[in-house]
């Protein structure tokens, strides 16, 4: 259904432009300021029309080349900024391992401190399980 449409859309184009060959067959002049040429209007007016669409492809495709090298380098950014993040991550997981390690211990020590002040046994020490619930 979409294509027919292009088909009939493009027809109608093409009656369009032949319809306007038609009607301005017409030579007229034109000058370049160097040179000066004569040939009909229809021509002049379609040359004019390419001349015209390329110069709008050339600017639309370097815009889209300026665009894509602005999204590689925001991607590389991106990746930088999470790759980064990550080793931040990383090391804090770390810090916090470690400082809750050093708690345990010195908990654990605090334990054992306060077993041997009310002269337990080393048997019931090692049988206790000082955290559990």
């Amino acid at each position: 259904m979409k294509n027919q449409w292009r088909v009939i859309v493009g027809f109608l184009l093409m009656l369009v432009i032949v319809i306007f060959a038609v009607l301005n067959s017409q030579s007229v002049p034109v000058s370049f300021g160097f040179a000066k040429i004569s040939g009909p209007l229809i021509l002049i007016i379609l040359g004019s029309a390419i001349i015209g669409a390329i110069v709008g492809l050339i600017t639309s495709v370097t815009t889209i080349l300026d665009q894509k090298k602005r999204i590689k380098n925001l991607i590389e950014e991106r990746d930088s900024y999470k790759d980064e993040s990550d080793k931040l991550v990383k090391e804090a997981v770390e810090r916090t391992e470690r400082s809750n390690e050093n708690k345990l211990a010195e908990i654990q020590q605090k334990y054992d401190h306060l077993l041997e002040e009310k002269g337990l046994p080393v048997e019931l020490k090692e049988k206790e399980e000082p955290f559990s619930e």
